[in-house]
């Protein structure tokens, strides 16, 4: 073979590999061990579920299992039962564990499995199930739930500290909760009619930070908007941590130099770290409620 006819020879065989299908590869090597620590558990869509169960409260039986239990508003939960969210220890050989029933000491309340593609499985004996997805290498889940009653709720596991201890030094975290809020509207009662009140809904949203002083107290600085209109709102108070992470926030009352009137001052709302750096809250909001992530600034 000439020195030619190598060189088209091996031309050729380049020509093939450039144009013959790439092979995929997905991703593998997930076992249970990949999901081990203490989880704090989102759900994201609760809130909206929430608002679908208010409207339609004789075709729905959406939020039963998302705000009653799962891994949201769970008596099982670390953290204690917060709306829409939890906190759950994984012990990397598949079980769930969580604080017993009366809470006291510590029991399995779940299972998980994880395939060798990170897909997973979750159970809470309480009779909620989940598909999820691993990611991140084990420090997030994110699952939807696959039992009836749950009507597809989704939201996710963060990996999170073990245990939380406030060093005192100010910090200060950001957040933009955004949601529904219920308004009641009444018709009728007059010339011997019946009044008859029903829900609807308006928009709300908002976007602030909240510093916290290691004294205990907070400062508030935050746009709301509310009843169709944005104004600015600084408000102040009190928080407690608890060594498990959760957060326990407490508004002053409003004075003349809080911006805004009492209607708007926020109602005590919880949430819980899942690092120094980030976090999650539930704000109480009429007779609903929405959550919001907090991120350290």
């Amino acid at each position: 073979m000439t020195p030619t006819h190598k060189t088209l020879v091996v031309a050729g065989f380049l020509l093939c590999g450039l144009t013959m299908p790439q092979a995929s590869y997905a991703i593998s090597g997930c076992t249970n061990a990949r999901l081990t620590g203490t989880y704090n558990a989102q759900v994201s869509s609760a809130s909206l579920m929430n608002v679908l169960n208010t409207l339609n409260p004789t075709t729905t039986s959406t939020t039963t299992s998302t705000l009653q239990g799962g891994f949201g508003n769970n008596t099982n939960s670390l953290s204690g039962a917060v709306p829409g969210l939890g906190r759950y220890f994984l012990d990397g050989n598949g079980n769930i564990d969580g604080v017993a029933s009366g809470g006291v000491g510590y029991a399995t309340i779940g299972s998980y499995t994880v395939n060798d593609d990170c897909t997973a499985t979750m159970t809470l004996n309480s009779g909620q199930t989940f598909n999820a997805l691993v990611v991140a290498g084990g420090a997030r889940v994110l699952f939807i739930e696959s039992d009836a009653s749950g009507a597809g709720a989704v939201g996710e596991l963060d990996i999170a500290a073990n245990a939380c201890l406030f060093n005192g030094a100010p910090q200060t975290f950001a957040f933009n909760p955004f949601g529904a809020q219920q308004v009641t509207t009444s018709s009728g009662g007059t010339g011997g009619t019946t009044t008859t009140t029903a829900a609807t809904f308006q928009p709300t949203s908002a976007l602030g930070s909240i510093t916290f002083y290691g004294n205990g107290s907070f400062s508030m600085k935050e746009w709301l908007f509310s009843s169709g209109s944005l104004q600015p709102l600084n408000a102040t108070g009190t928080y407690t941590f608890g060594m498990n992470c959760s957060l326990q926030l407490t508004f002053n009352a409003a004075t003349s130099a809080t911006t805004g009137s009492a209607a708007t001052t926020p109602s005590p709302f919880q949430g819980q770290l899942v690092s120094s750096s980030s976090g999650f809250v539930v704000i109480p909001n009429g007779q609903n409620f929405i959550s919001a992530t907090l991120t350290a600034q």
